[in-house]
């Protein structure tokens, strides 16, 4: 799972949008209202969206299902509710599943509890990207799910470019940024030097400019100067300060054009 300045921006949109009451659902009745209903309710339905948007592309990978399960294991899902979990990831996967009848199931059992929305968009980005790169098809599919669950598109653009950075940040093993909680999965954390940032350093000569080195520096001063300038840059500096979805995308983008300059450098000098 997330944390940092995405956790944040996650809880301020979501917090933003119950604030509106822009989940346009019927109103909750007695038999729908409490904690444990909307807990079950959320476990059901977050794995059939799940599903749904891990089927995108077409096929459900390894990963995928191994991401599907860590979550399990994350949301601390006892028997019963892993194979319900199960069963609504393989709901979600068939054709004929509707994901706004699940999405308005959703909205109607958990409007009273918004972390129950952030919750949700942790686990939809997630496996989203449990392949690794984002397929455009499961791109459009998140897309449109987040705008049904009330999240503006600039809003959920600005989610997504965070994420991709904070998650290339525990790929990269540098200690001290990320998800200090130790929650996030193995997958999460493998290194995959075939998926760097996709932002264009043009050339070794513009590596070493973005790092402020010369060609000439030694891999220690590399280094430093890597760990310098992602200690002043990253987005996670920013978690409890008060500054908005522009400044946190360009703190993102920012640092994911230090990490590709880095590891072209990485790659081209063999460390």
């Amino acid at each position: 799972m997330v944390g940092g300045p995405l956790g944040a921006l996650l809880g301020a949109a979501v917090g933003h949008n119950f604030d509106q009451n822009q989940w346009k659902v019927a109103s909750p009745t007695p038999e729908t209202t409490g904690r444990d209903h909307a807990r079950s309710v959320f476990n059901a339905t977050a794995f059939q969206i799940m599903g749904y948007i891990a089927k995108a592309d077409g096929r459900i990978s390894e990963r995928e299902i191994a991401a599907a399960r860590a979550m399990m294991d994350h949301l601390q899902l006892n028997a019963g509710q892993r194979q319900s979990a199960i069963d609504g990831f393989t709901k979600g996967k068939q054709p004929e599943f509707s994901v706004e009848t699940a999405i308005e199931t959703f909205q109607r059992a958990c409007r009273s509890y918004p972390s129950m929305l952030q919750q949700l968009l942790e686990l939809l980005l997630n496996i989203a990207y449990a392949d690794g790169s984002l397929h455009p098809q499961t791109h459009a599919r998140l897309s449109s799910v987040a705008e049904r669950l009330g999240i503006h598109r600039l809003q959920f653009e600005t989610l997504h470019t965070l994420f991709r950075a904070q998650r290339w940040a525990h790929q990269s093993g540098q200690d001290g940024f990320g998800d200090s909680s130790g929650a996030g999965t193995g997958w999460q954390r493998e290194r995959q030097h075939d998926r760097r940032p996709a932002t264009a350093v043009n050339s070794l000569n513009h590596a070493y400019s973005i790092l402020g080195v010369k060609r000439e520096a030694g891999t220690e001063e590399i280094k430093l100067a890597y760990r310098r300038l992602i200690r002043q840059h990253h987005p996670d500096k920013l978690a409890s300060t008060d500054v908005s979805p522009v400044e946190l995308a360009r703190a993102t983008e920012r640092t994911r054009e230090i990490t590709a300059a880095y590891d072209r450098i990485r790659e081209a000098r063999g460390f």
